[in-house]
């Protein structure tokens, strides 16, 4: 019986373990969005696992003045340089941080719960569900009909709970992008003046990465973040860089990685490449 015993716990043990590798990464998106108006914009951050918002956090940020009863809180270095450029009498908020103030303000429009808990309740709402469930049920609405989306959301009154779950949405995707980076360093023997990434599918070049100059024998760093679909539809980028010699090369298909990125000098070239996929010695 003992050993029945024993062997049971074993295989439960091994079942847990199991379980606990089966579940996927927990993996964190972020998004800028325009969820309410254009006079405010919001921070959305959504962790997701296996395709499943474990949690999601709105903050929404906008331009504020003081009541006769309550202080508007700027965001740190209101104070300083930064609130400099503030318009007359206003400072930059959050939302959260002044549910108080900014919620008095929704009173006087009929609102009966504060924009802190307005967030709350949306968040809730969102846990739990994978991401295609959450965008089927925001796109089953319209900018027309998005107000009948509140009667959905229990506890959630403000009249833009709509965009506000969109952009939950949208910050759940960003959680799936993928990041590369690379570590260029110039090998070219002189200073390279034009550095680009070209994207393969669009064409679109990005900005020039040596327009101050990149130096010979320097290194830099280059990051690059993709959505999951175009990384679905074949993402790749071509490697393009001048010297002020007039060197021009490129390298056609640079996928989403984590690498070093030897620009070659052309006297170098062992092959048809003209970079190399291993850092130089130092």
């Amino acid at each position: 019986m003992k050993k029945i015993t024993a062997l049971f716990l074993s295989l439960v043990l091994l079942l847990t373990a199991a379980a606990a590798l089966a579940e996927g990464e927990i993996l964190m998106g972020q998004v800028d969005y325009a969820a309410h108006g254009d006079k405010a914009f919001a921070v959305i951050t959504v962790a997701v696992q296996d395709d499943v918002i474990l949690a999601a956090k709105i903050d929404e940020f906008q331009f504020m003045a003081d009541r006769e009863d309550l202080k508007a809180v700027g965001v740190p270095n209101s104070d300083g340089g930064f609130g400099q450029s503030y318009p007359e009498g206003q400072v930059l908020g959050s939302k959260r941080a002044n549910s108080d103030l900014y919620s008095l303000n929704m009173q006087r429009a009929g609102s009966t719960v504060q924009i802190a808990a307005n967030f709350n309740a949306i968040e809730a709402y969102a846990k739990g569900k994978t991401i295609a469930e959450l965008e089927a049920a925001v796109n089953g609405y319209t900018e027309e009909t998005k107000a009948e989306f509140i009667d959905a959301v229990t506890g959630a009154t403000t009249a833009d709970t709509w965009g506000y779950m969109r952009g939950i949405v949208a910050a759940a995707k960003a959680a799936k992008a993928q990041t590369g980076t690379y570590t260029f360093c110039n090998k070219t023997g002189e200073t390279v003046t034009e550095l680009y990434l070209i994207d393969n599918l669009t064409g679109e070049k990005g900005p020039n990465y040596a327009v101050n100059g990149f130096a010979a024998d320097a290194t830099y760093v280059v990051t690059r973040t993709v959505s999951a679909e175009e990384i679905e539809a074949g993402y790749s980028m071509t490697v393009a860089f001048k010297t002020e010699g007039g060197y021009e090369a490129k390298f056609e298909t640079l996928h989403i990685e984590v690498a070093p990125i030897t620009l070659l000098a052309q006297d170098a070239l062992t092959g048809a490449t003209p970079i190399s996929f291993f850092a130089p010695e130092k």
